[in-house]
């Protein structure tokens, strides 16, 4: 079966390491590390496209977690503290930003301000794999 071109490719791209502001209509954003600042690299042979839509509510966050896989994120509404376990760099994400999540990297959430977080993900791995690694005690 011949493989469609990355997700990540298609839809989105940016400066090292930073997440974007929307792009002006007409413009791709463009989207080539990590917010970590990790190259992205899709995983090989056939593929699975996951897109998910979630709310973190106002006071909440994911626990410490990594991705196997890059996960393409736009934060469609509120703003978001995004910590890295592993390098102990510290991320504000809002509303309009797209990026990519740390691979393999420890990392947590939590909700800033008084309004929900509404995130698109768009995760791209091998059929049957773990999307999400949620960090045992």
């Amino acid at each position: 079966m011949k493989r469609a071109l990355p997700i990540l490719t298609l839809l989105a791209t940016a400066t090292p390491a930073a997440a974007q502001v929307p792009p002006e209509p007409g413009k791709p954003a463009i989207v080539d590390k990590t917010l970590s600042g990790q190259p992205i690299r899709p995983p090989q042979g056939e593929v699975r496209i996951t897109i998910t839509q979630g709310v973190i509510p106002v006071g909440g966050g994911i626990p410490a977690h990594k991705h196997p896989y890059p996960r393409l994120v736009n934060v469609l509404a509120g703003r978001m503290k995004v910590t890295n376990l592993d390098t102990g760099e510290v991320r504000e994400i809002k509303a309009g930003d797209w990026l990519v999540d740390a691979v393999e990297q420890w990392h947590q959430t939590e909700v800033v301000g008084n309004e929900p977080v509404r995130l698109l993900t768009i995760d791209e791995a091998p059929p049957g794999a773990a999307v999400t690694i949620p960090r045992t005690p």
